[in-house]
């Protein structure tokens, strides 16, 4: 997304060696960028930067962005001064974009016309009706197939019936625009509410102690099948100590009461993949409700 367009078209392109929430803007500034592209685990962590007068004042004009968190779509373009052209793309293929200024915040767009079909079904493949999320299934119109090396039957599952399975539930509204729910399987739902998590990490990031914060699930203490207890990992300042009291305070203040976390856990790090998404499995395994770096929504209520 940021070195082949570059080549294509013969203009400067800036690489860095890293991702760097803190130092981003200062990059783009010293080398004059009027464009970065980055995925939505990235900017999260841009957003949550303490505030600075001078946010807005970068060369940049437009974000190109996959996963944009739906909480902090428009108070990141005012904040930072920029638009966002959201994307979504699978390596097997398939592709859609909302392009500058159309559609709805929050939707990833539309199929390329003419390239890829894209239709949203329910698990007997049946197309859903607006509104309903159902899993995003695509196939390319030039004829190209998917195939994974030496496991076929893997491949006929991902192709089943010639469409890619994408895994990843989404909803259309009445426009046909898209909007990514979940992945499959990865609902977190709670006494029977669906959780946005995007919102509870918004509210939760905007509190001067936390710098990242990943919100997941757990099995529910209460064993009801299918529901989750929230924990909220969250990383500190360089420099700053966690309160999590004042943090479960700013939750009960910003969430609805079924949105607020069971727990928090103070971690040194997010783990990410080296797309910088995060791998709250490795968060989840490493969770216990008695360790010394989890603290209880219970003791502070």
């Amino acid at each position: 997304m940021t070195l082949f367009p570059g080549l294509s078209m013969g203009i400067p392109v800036v690489i860095s060696q890293r991702f760097t929430k803190s130092g981003i803007w200062g990059v783009c500034r010293k080398h004059g960028c009027t464009t970065f592209s980055l995925l939505g685990g990235m900017m999260s962590g841009i957003y949550n930067e303490p505030q600075r007068p001078d946010d807005a004042d970068n060369p940049v004009r437009k974000v190109i962005s996959a996963g944009t968190p739906r909480a902090i779509w428009e108070d990141f373009e005012r904040r930072f001064g920029v638009q966002i052209l959201e994307w979504y793309a699978a390596i097997e293929g398939g592709f859609a974009y909302r392009p500058f200024g159309k559609g709805p915040v929050g939707s990833f767009g539309k199929p390329l016309p003419g390239l890829v079909e894209m239709r949203v079904v329910d698990e007997e493949d049946n197309e859903v009706q607006p509104g309903v999320t159902g899993e995003l299934i695509s196939r390319m119109l030039t004829g190209s197939s998917v195939e994974y090396y030496k496991k076929p039957e893997a491949s006929e599952e991902k192709t089943r019936g010639g469409w890619l399975r994408s895994g990843d539930m989404v909803h259309r509204d009445e426009e046909g625009w898209l909007f990514f729910d979940y992945r499959k399987g990865g609902a977190l739902r709670r006494a029977g509410d669906f959780i946005k998590p995007d919102l509870v990490e918004k509210v939760i990031g905007e509190h001067p102690d936390v710098s990242e914060v990943c919100v997941y699930g757990i099995p529910a203490a209460s064993g009801a099948p299918g529901e989750s207890d929230l924990v909220a990992a969250v990383v500190p300042f360089e420099g700053k100590e966690i309160d999590t009291g004042s943090i479960f305070a700013a939750a009960m203040e910003g969430l609805e009461r079924n949105s607020v976390p069971s727990y928090i856990q103070v971690v040194e790090e997010i783990p990410k993949s080296p797309s910088e998404k995060h791998l709250d499995r490795l968060l989840r395994e490493a969770f216990s409700p008695n360790a010394v770096n989890v603290y209880k929504l219970e003791d502070y209520s």
